[in-house]
């Protein structure tokens, strides 16, 4: 009996995969190749200009440089090996997707030995890799080439291998061949981390404390002499070698060094500013911690795994509060788990600038947990609704079935709605195909400046005005520009929220805000109650939805995730509006 459940998972764990890269790559090319990811269109232009081994110089730090090298090296090996030609600014769009889906694929493996590493139950990790492959925030961010899928494929190993260091030491640090191979791999994680995106330096202080702290925790060991001086060469070690990697795998951050340093130094300005770039407006007056969770909870991993969670969380830290770990003796290993994760929301979490992305690290955690929470109400049906002996056996198993199919299908269910987004035309290619066919050639556009322009293609038909709207001061100066640009422009276009959500909310100059845009506020109002001369006549949206039946008389259910953040509709189904001008 226990051979087949044994063969049954790991027959569940393939089949969660193969599922995951389903939902990832179908269809990869979702933007028809128009690179509107704007990262993702920065990180191949990098790499575009990079040759192994002519020039490996990135010239830009905003991010680290392993990403690119890896987009380059496997685009470069692929055209010697295969004959083909895809080291090209097109061609390594798809290499780049591909990538980041086997980073999340590879995320979703370590996340079931991780959670199996802790727990010890294998269903709960399958259930913990079950509901990261199905969020559909890892599954839209695999569909960009960004360097946020890298760092939680190094960061989730980095804390299953500082898990696993911990587990196999003895009471106190002994330099042997296991424990030289554990800092090596643990150095080297560390530094694909660092040099994919600087703030895995945050991490620091807990590899540190994972790397120090003995087993058994006494008196004894920390007044021996022998500790100290065993912690500080494990800390001299993995800093040796997490410098060297780090060199190797970004060379440039230390021979361009204050290039490197004042290019990081101006991302975290940013970080602590949302007035320096216009697009980060968006998150002024937003409440620290609760504007991530809120947009996790509900967009990132859904209701379903969502509620999971909480009682996964609310369940483990009762548990630790009584000090009674469910993990038993393996008690330590959840509190540096607990803590590497804990520690990284704290700092990302208090930012400024808040982008769902920065939050994608943390999945792992939120989907184990989930797994955890399944767990919690699986043995409270079990030990309390079915304790007594009143149901028999094969109807207990018929209430655990239900119980685990209805979990599963609903969570499909939900990301089903959303991956509607991929398989239908994106929104800025549907709105050129109209304008392409009903606005006449030689016709001025309205674009806003700080936006991707649609149309896409086709371009060279019309003539356009930008609308500065972002401009300060928003005085009748600014204005008086704009209102003659509006006199010649027969048909705004307005591609994304980007500009009037937070233009219209910084609207009040006697709130302590360094910008405002109080007659920008009242242009939109005018605008989008076709008051100021221009009428709406086509809008272009892709929400998440599942239809049933014919595309007319079927049942549709259909969600408006408008109020999440910017990030997660602008790239890849931002709301499009066109107006026309009426008074000709």
């Amino acid at each position: 009996m226990k051979h087949k459940k044994s063969n049954f998972n790991w027959f569940v764990l393939p089949s969660i995969l193969v599922f995951a890269v389903i939902l990832r790559l179908v269809p990869i090319m979702w933007d028809s190749g128009f690179h509107f990811h704007p990262d993702e269109r920065m990180l191949i232009m990098v790499a575009d200009r990079i040759n192994f081994w002519s020039n490996l110089d990135p010239d830009f730090f905003n991010y680290g440089s392993l990403p690119v090298y890896l987009l380059t090296g496997v685009s470069q090996f692929l055209d010697w090996a295969l004959g083909w030609n895809i080291t090209t600014y097109d061609g390594m769009l798809v290499v780049g997707r591909l990538l980041s889906t086997i980073c999340d694929l590879f995320v979703i493996f370590i996340i079931y030995h991780l959670a199996l590493l802790i727990f010890k139950k294998k269903s709960l990790a399958l259930w913990s890799s079950f509901f990261y492959s199905l969020a559909f925030f890892p599954i839209q961010n695999s569909h960009f080439f960004i360097v946020d899928t890298f760092l939680t494929l190094f960061v989730t190993l980095l804390a299953y291998l500082l898990l696993l260091f911990n587990k196999s030491r003895s009471e106190s640090i002994e330099f042997t061949r296991d424990y030289f191979k554990r800092i090596f791999f643990i150095s080297i994680t560390f530094a694909a981390a660092l040099t994919t995106k600087i703030t895995a330096i945050i991490f620091m202080p807990i590899i540190i404390l994972a790397l120090v702290i003995p087993k058994k925790i006494s008196k004894k060991t920390f007044f021996s002499s022998n500790y100290y001086g065993q912690s500080l060469i494990s800390i001299l070690l993995f800093a040796v070698l997490a410098t060297l990697f780090s060199y190797l795998f970004m060379p440039y951050a230390f021979i361009k060094y204050q290039q490197f340093i004042n290019e990081v130094l101006q991302q975290i300005k940013m970080n602590s500013d949302p007035y320096i770039f216009p697009y980060t407006l968006q998150y002024v007056g937003t409440l620290p911690y609760f504007y991530y969770l809120k947009n996790i909870f509900i967009w990132g991993l859904g209701p379903i795994i969502s509620l999971f969670f909480l009682i996964g969380i609310v369940n483990f830290v009762k548990s630790l509060k009584f000090r009674n770990p469910p993990v038993g003796r393996a008690g330590l290993s959840f509190i540096i788990f607990f803590l590497f994760y804990f520690f990284y929301f704290v700092i990302i979490g208090k930012s400024s600038v808040k982008f769902m992305r920065y939050m994608l690290p943390l999945y792992p955690f939120f989907t184990i947990m989930a797994g955890y929470g399944v767990c919690v109400v699986y043995n409270f049906i079990a030990h309390v609704i079915l304790s007594k002996h009143i149901l028999s056996n094969i109807k207990k198993a018929r209430k655990f079935i239900i119980f685990s199919g209805t979990i599963v299908l609903s969570t499909i269910l939900w990301t089903l709605m959303f991956l509607n987004i991929y398989t239908t035309p994106n929104t800025r290619i549907q709105a050129s195909d109209w304008i392409h066919q009903f606005i006449p050639p030689g016709s001025t556009l309205g674009v806003e400046h700080w936006d991707d322009r649609v149309p896409i293609y086709y371009g060279e038909r019309f003539r356009y005005e930008e609308l500065t709207l972002y401009d300060i001061p928003d005085d009748d100066l600014k204005w008086k520009v704009i209102n003659e640009k509006l006199k010649l422009i027969d048909y705004i276009v307005i591609a994304s929220n980007r500009l009037y959500t937070p233009l219209q909310r910084l609207d009040n100059c006697n709130k302590t805000y360094p910008r405002c845009y109080p007659k920008t506020s009242k242009y939109y109002q005018k605008l989008f109650n076709n008051k100021l001369g221009f009428t709406k006549i086509a809008e272009f949206t892709s929400y998440p939805r599942w239809e049933i039946g014919p595309p007319t008389g079927g049942l549709k259910f259909e969600i408006n995730d408008s109020s999440s953040d910017e990030s997660f509709t602008v790239y890849d189904h931002p709301k499009i509006m066109i107006y026309k001008n009426t008074t000709r």
